[in-house]
């Protein structure tokens, strides 16, 4: 009798963790879904600014998100706990993202990055700018270090 009432506890707690599992918002234009928690990692998919991220666990900066169909891994900097709304007529206006977050994610930042470099003087950004013209190719950048017996390290490795 003990025993099964353990069980059908077990069974209680572990129906209310699924239950109670979270999601997160992407803070930026875009990111990628990756295999492993790893920019370097192979990218399984790739999500937008203000899609809805189930997540699933955490580690060393990363989260570990369901999104659509694929299971994989996002960097904590690109996600929110905030629900994004898009719509001005929404019901939710407390929750809608500003023109300011917009414009930042468009550039790749969230709010928190971009108050950070806020505080420094005399900022010159033509370097960002530049580096937004290069084309990226992830996984040709993976073939290349695959090739060169580099080391893929994990997390903020």
């Amino acid at each position: 009798m003990k025993a099964r009432f353990l069980g059908l506890l077990l069974l209680a707690l572990t129906a209310g963790i699924t239950y109670a599992q979270s999601e997160m918002s992407v803070t930026v234009k875009e990111t990628q879904v990756r295999e492993r928690p790893s920019f370097l990692a192979k990218v399984l998919a790739t999500v937008q600014y203000g899609d809805r991220l189930t997540v699933l666990g955490k580690q060393s900066g990363w989260v570990q998100v369901q999104a659509g169909g694929q299971q994989g891994w996002v960097s904590a900097s690109a996600l929110t706990e905030k629900k994004i709304v898009f719509q001005a007529g929404s019901t939710d206006v407390s929750k809608t993202a500003s023109s300011g977050e917009v414009a930042l994610a468009g550039r790749g930042f969230n709010k928190e990055v971009e108050s950070k470099y806020a505080t420094e003087k005399n900022l010159d950004y033509s370097g960002v700018d530049r580096i937004e013209r290069y084309g990226k190719d992830t996984n040709a950048l993976i073939a290349f270090m695959q090739a060169a017996k580099l080391h893929f390290g994990e997390g903020g490795n």
